[in-house]
């Protein structure tokens, strides 16, 4: 018999290797079967029985004489091994997340809590040595620093312990249950050295509580543990207001050096639970400032307030610009840090004062917007809805701040003014959001000239003049009511006709009721008498049918206009047959009737005329 050549010896182990892989993988996917189908044990005399249920070897493998080998089904080509999983801990085989409560294991649990209770036993253990008087408060102190330092060298000794461990790892989770804990009763401490005791300056103690923040953040980002980051920002934050009981400006300034603290982690790891555990406490603490200062004046208060309120809108931004997957994180926290010190205005200061602090929340919310609106430095970086949710926090900050700036007789007048100068923006900028900013402040502003300084009243019943304001608010709800249609029609929100004529017809009601009480006022302002009264309304009937006509005239080729012309000519003749004929008396309603028909008929062969000129479309 002659001897296989190396060639061919290296073929026939390449085909006996192939075999058994075909041989293992048809195993492999009977036992997934199996397991699919039953939870017992698969039988051991179907082992035994693989091999001759087995069909013949492929052709595409070489194989010895005389034997033959398995082919591996077409689904198993696929999948070379799929009875295993590569993702361990889960139940299916290409499951990628654990389920929910996964994580929740005996040791976890009783380490956090662990972690938890410890931390408020040395919160209630400075407090009943204050009251029982034990020790002296320099053993107090001491005490609660070396209980820190103590806890924190036994989670840095368990880290190199465990460091070859999972991050989701029981002995993990107790490194940072101990690190967490002894962080937060250092910073606790601190707090007690500076609101209880006084052995630190305010300054001071400030200072030392920042470094304390900054360490144990920073050894959280160094072992990239999330975990650990929010259980310190958390901690001390829950912790610090039971040693100081109250919310006044030392507990802010600690919460916002905390929150600085954690920025930079935040940033760097893209954490955004961290984000909120330093974030909300602030805000939450300078609410409950804002109720404590409406009751006890403490004039370092209002300035921590706006602080916290500046802080975390420039945070916002930051964590917007920086990390854009937290983008929702981000909008959440410039909504919520500046309402505090809306709030804490108004409740604490006089009103130039309060209005100041409400400026500089519109100058800064403003400058952020314009950043991310026309820089492009910022525009690539901070997101649209970013962008979006600070202008509307900057119109609210404006509305708080007019509200807060002026008596309430001007309120309408400002917020007219204010919608008129959006209305201008948004033609300039094309921006659907000022547009809507601008329709906010302008229905606001109608409401309130409509009950204060332009009263249906005053144009159904002579009861005396307006006065300069109702003339004034009368021009100004005209402009705004056609600088808004105007506005809207060139960013292409009002383009279509039938879509947006709810939107046509309230400007057109604005605009019929800001001309007659500018119209009347202004009567009343020259003839302060029925006579003044009388007149305003002759007028107010000549100038509505003198802008129909216009309309008309106008709509020639336009059927828009023409329809308004209609709508308004329809107006006019009921206004001059419901109302001046039963209100005018004499001479005025001869001149009103006469005036309105001789204007009609003028108008009637005019535009004859230009129809037979040209053929309006439809």
């Amino acid at each position: 018999m002659s001897q296989p050549q190396p060639g061919e010896t290296l073929q026939l182990v390449a085909g006996e290797l192939h075999a058994i892989g075909q041989r293992l993988t048809y195993l492999g996917t009977m036992v997934q079967a199996q397991m699919q189908v039953s939870p017992q044990p698969f039988p051991a005399q179907q082992f035994q029985a693989a091999p001759e249920q087995q069909p013949a070897a492929s052709q595409q493998s070489p194989a010895m004489p005389g034997q033959q080998h398995a082919t591996a089904p077409e689904s198993a080509s696929q999948q070379p091994y799929p009875g295993l999983s590569p993702y361990p801990h889960t139940e299916g085989p290409t499951a990628p997340h654990r389920r929910f409560g996964s994580d929740l294991e005996p040791s976890r649990i009783l380490a956090w809590v662990g972690a938890g209770v410890t931390l408020l036993g040395v919160v209630f253990l400075l407090v009943l040595a204050v009251q029982q008087d034990w020790l002296g408060p320099d053993a107090r102190v001491a005490g609660g620093a070396v209980l820190a330092a103590l806890l924190i060298a036994a989670g840095w000794w368990m880290h190199h312990r465990f460091a070859a461990e999972q991050s989701g790892g029981a002995g993990r989770i107790a490194v940072f249950a101990l690190a967490t804990t002894g962080f937060g009763a250092l910073f606790l401490d601190v707090v007690a050295a500076t609101a209880l005791y006084d052995f630190l300056s305010v300054p001071t103690g400030l200072g030392t509580g920042f470094a304390v923040s900054v360490a144990g953040l920073a050894l959280a980002d160094r072992w990239r543990a999330q975990p650990l980051a929010i259980g310190v920002a958390l901690s001390s934050a829950i912790c610090a207001p039971m040693i100081t009981r109250a919310a006044d400006a030392v507990l802010l300034g600690f919460l916002l050096l905390l929150q600085v603290a954690a920025a930079p982690a935040q940033v760097r790891r893209g954490w955004p639970g961290l984000a909120l555990a330093a974030g909300i406490p602030t805000v939450l603490a300078a609410f409950m400032a804002s109720a404590v200062g409406a009751w006890v004046y403490d004039p370092a208060l209002p300035i921590a307030i706006f602080a916290a309120a500046v802080l975390g809108v420039i945070l916002a931004a930051i964590t917007a610009g920086a990390r854009p997957d937290a983008d929702w994180t981000a909008i959440g926290l410039l909504i919520a840090a500046p309402i505090p010190a809306f709030l804490a205005g108004p409740l604490m200061l006089e009103r130039p004062a309060a209005g100041t602090i409400g400026a500089g929340m519109v100058v800064l919310l403003l400058g952020i917007w314009g950043a991310g609106r026309f820089t492009p430095a910022f525009r690539g970086r901070l997101s649209a809805r970013f962008v979006v949710a600070v202008g509307g926090m900057a119109a609210v900050a404006a509305v708080q701040t007019t509200l807060t700036f002026l008596d309430s007789s001007s309120w309408a007048t400002a917020l007219l003014c204010e919608a008129l100068l959006l209305s201008v923006g948004g033609f300039l900028l094309r921006s659907p959001g000022v547009l809507l900013g601008a329709t906010c402040y302008a229905i606001f502003g109608f409401l309130l000239t409509f009950f204060n300084e332009l009263p249906i009243r005053a144009l159904l019943w002579y009861g005396g003049g307006i006065g300069i304001r109702g003339l004034l608010a009368g021009l100004l709800i005209a402009l705004v009511a056609i600088g808004l249609p105007i506005a809207g029609v060139r960013i292409g929100k009002l383009a279509k006709l039938p879509g947006s004529l709810p939107l046509w017809f309230a400007s057109g009601v604005a605009l019929l009721y800001g001309t007659a009480s500018a119209t009347m006022a202004a009567c009343l302002l020259l003839v302060d008498a029925r006579a003044g009264f009388l007149t305003g309304h002759i007028l107010i009937t000549l100038s509505w049918v003198v802008a129909a006509i216009a309309l008309l005239l106008r709509g020639v080729r336009a059927k828009h206009l023409r329809i308004a012309g209609l709508v308004l000519i329809a107006v006019s003749l009921a206004k001059l047959l419901l109302f001046d004929l039963a209100t005018l008396d004499g001479f005025a309603r001869v001149i009103a009737f006469l005036c309105a028909g001789l204007i009609l008929l003028a108008a009637g062969s005019a535009y004859a005329r230009l129809l037979a000129r040209a053929k309006p479309t439809p």
